[in-house]
């Protein structure tokens, strides 16, 4: 997706209404890379702010995935990869449950930053597993938007629609409830070097 840190920055609206901004910050290293996705979304009421952090193997796939939700009420959600251990460590809360960790897998975000790596045509689909679960990745026909295109495709379940443009995620759909929630780039940034305190 990118090979030196960067930050990519959404507007989100929710059937067809501005719904708050989000940063998506990727940094690429040798040993994989570390990306955090964070959002303010103000549709669907209550005012909500999501973050999502995936840190992914040099491979793409999740070592380590967390997602913090604050609405109504705060949840965090964690899985761990622990190989040594032979398991996958998923919490919710104070209530852990470990599953044996067979092959490697995504997380949400890591799927999305793995995406220009597919080498799908057209109506091919590719399957990954995902704690729990699996995630199907159907390539669309390619569409064409400002005179450039942008390869399209579907995730399920969960109907989501991603489109990439030289491999930059530009616009995510996804049906909620009877309306769409699309998150569309505004932008791209060099990210800022981290500083560290001694």
């Amino acid at each position: 997706m990118t090979e030196r840190p960067a930050l990519f920055r959404y507007r989100y609206f929710f059937a067809g209404e501005p719904a708050g901004e989000g940063r998506l910050e990727v940094r690429p290293g040798e040993e994989g890379v570390r990306a955090v996705l964070t959002a303010e979304l103000t549709l669907p009421l209550p005012k909500t702010r999501l973050r999502w952090q995936t840190e992914t193997d040099p491979e793409g796939f999740s070592r380590y995935f967390a997602e913090r939700v604050e609405g109504r009420e705060a949840r965090v959600f964690t899985v761990e990869r622990l190989e040594e251990e032979g398991v996958v460590l998923v919490s919710q809360g104070k209530e852990s449950v470990a599953l044996p960790y067979l092959v490697p897998y995504h997380d949400p975000l890591s799927l999305v930053l793995y995406l220009p790596r597919l080498s799908l045509v057209p109506g091919e689909v590719a399957r990954f597993p995902m704690p729990g679960g699996r995630v199907y990745v159907e390539r669309l026909s390619d569409l064409e938007a400002e005179g450039r295109l942008r390869q399209h495709f579907r995730l399920r379940p969960g109907l989501s629609l991603v489109q990439l443009e030289e491999g930059l995620p530009v616009r995510l759909a996804q049906q909620v409830g009877d309306h769409v929630f699309e998150a569309v780039l505004e932008g791209v940034e060099e990210a800022k070097r981290r500083r560290r305190w001694v």
